[in-house]
């Protein structure tokens, strides 16, 4: 009997030649990718790390095996009882827009698993499908238990089938990194730069974070699901390399492309969590200090490793880091009631730590929190309107995000004519991909496009319960609604300055 490295590299290297069609039929380039080249191009497609169908069920026989046992032990409802509140919704976050996305990347997978043009890559591809298939079926199983406890976790399952605005945001990232990307576009986008670049993170960055919180099976969860995250990223690198011979300019622009696409996501889910929705003694860094170290890094070298250039817009991107997911998060807190989770209004304590992580920006969007907390502060404790935007907000006609970018004194939102339609984007790298793909991106509408052509309704309430669908009961809200000890106290030396006493100064009123 054969030993297991005498027969391995002969089942992963299937290829053959076609005496019954043409090459180009059986794989032809609308669905394999740009640039189309003969298999003897590809046959050098290698992957370091390899395993057999059978060592593969094996392996995640026990991976699964080791997330049942800690959900047995410790994911009942009244294990999450005893975490943070504002944690909790770095979970429902995180839970909404991460298993329906890995059921996409199981298409995209797939399709590779068809039409790439190595059987290594195609076998490769055919586990990676595999493996997201396990994605999307763990966090759907540890968050079904918690919807009889809060019903915001429904929307694990519910998100990407809705219309709310961050799952439009999300599909229109998803539908076309993960879906409509051929193999090659899917193996540089996804493989390569999101997989290999930003989710360890998401993985590691957010794991080591729910240690310090308590969340055990939180961590259990994004660190099975990161265990696979090393096989199907290996893709990507010796397809890069393959399609930098023959086109190092369209290489270049997907790797430009999918970077600054997968910021922005990234920047939002990620950045909420490490930098708002962690309770502040938990806190190991700031998510500025977790890109600086899982992505900057990581990135120049891998662009190094294959003779890229840095993306054109990279001093934006520096730029971006230190100020766009704050941007974002009070554009959401102030309209939390068009999303599924509640938000954490940071108190003075909170603060000061943001201004020393971001010292060259947090003096710009102190301000900010300051106006939000007076509102509450004349409101009292469980108004949640008097903070609360009243008409829906703009979004960018690329990432459908809302048009937030820059700082509050300069926004850099840039608008563009096409075929006679007026576009806006939040920023010059969002403007520069339409421009290049128009025929991707010119027929979407956003939200307010919804509105003005009558298929959404324009009443903040309406949209969000008929449009959206949000209850009162699930809408976001503030986590605390407003009863945090330092803004009571606060509200309290306001109405009885020392030395008055309150009736005194009802009198005098």
């Amino acid at each position: 009997m054969l030993k297991r490295d005498q027969w391995l590299d002969l089942a992963r290297k299937l290829d053959w030649e076609f005496s019954y069609v043409d090459e180009k039929e059986a794989f032809p380039e609308a669905a394999s990718g740009h640039p189309w080249l003969p298999q003897t191009e590809w046959q050098g497609w290698d992957e370091p790390y390899r395993t057999s169908y059978g060592e593969y069920v094996a392996n995640q026989h026990a991976k699964d095996a080791s997330v049942y046992a800690v959900r047995d032990a410790i994911g009942r409802v009244e294990d999450f009882q005893k975490l943070d509140a504002a944690w909790m919704n770095a979970v429902k976050l995180h839970a909404a827009t991460l298993p329906l996305a890995e059921f996409a990347a199981v298409i995209g997978n797939l399709r590779a698993g068809r039409f790439a043009r190595d059987s290594a890559w195609r076998t490769t591809a055919t586990f990676g499908a595999l493996d997201e298939l396990r994605h999307t079926q763990i966090p759907l199983l540890l968050m079904h238990e918690l919807v009889r406890w809060d019903p915001q976790f429904d929307w694990t399952h519910k998100f990407f089938h809705s219309n709310d605005w961050v799952a439009i945001a999300g599909r229109h990232l998803v539908d076309e990194l993960l879906i409509a990307s051929n193999p090659i576009e899917f193996a540089i986008g996804t493989n390569f730069v999101f997989e290999t670049g930003f989710t360890n993170l998401q993985f590691i960055g957010l794991a080591s974070m729910a240690h310090r919180v308590g969340d055990r099976m939180f961590e259990k969860m994004v660190q099975s699901i990161q265990t696979d995250e090393a096989r199907h990223a290996q893709i990507g690198r010796p397809v890069l390399e393959t399609v930098l011979k023959h086109d190092p300019a369209y290489a270049q622009y997907l790797v430009d492309k999918w970077f600054w696409r997968s910021w922005l996501f990234f920047a939002v889910v990620t950045g909420f969590a490490m930098d708002y929705l962690t309770p502040l003694r938990d806190r190991t860094a700031s998510f500025k200090e977790f890109v600086e170290e899982w992505v900057i890094d990581q990135f120049r070298r891998a662009l190094s490793d294959f003779g890229l250039k840095r993306p054109w817009y990279w001093e934006q991107f520096l730029s971006a880091v230190d100020i766009y997911h704050h941007m974002v998060y009070a554009s959401a807190y102030t309209y939390r009631a068009t999303v599924w989770f509640n938000f954490a209004l940071p108190g003075p304590d909170e603060r000061a730590w943001l201004r020393r992580k971001y010292t060259r920006t947090w003096d710009l969007l102190d301000p900010v929190w300051e106006r939000i907390t007076e509102r509450w502060r004349q409101a009292g404790p469980g108004v949640e309107w008097y903070s609360h935007g009243a008409t829906p907000v703009g979004f960018c006609d690329l990432c459908q995000l809302v048009l937030c970018g820059g700082t509050p004194e300069r926004n850099t939102a840039e608008v563009y004519v096409h075929d006679g339609r007026k576009y806006i984007f939040c920023s010059e790298p969002c403007l520069w991909i339409f421009k290049r793909e128009p025929e991707r991106y010119a027929a979407h509408k956003d939200v307010v496009k919804r509105i003005l052509a009558g298929e959404a309704p324009a009443n903040l309430i309406e949209l969000v319960q008929r449009y959206f669908g949000l209850t009162r009961f699930v809408w976001g809200k503030d986590v605390r609604g407003g009863r945090y000890p330092w803004l009571l106290e606060q509200a309290t030396k306001v109405v009885n300055p020392p030395g008055q006493s309150h009736k005194k100064m009802t009198n005098d009123k």
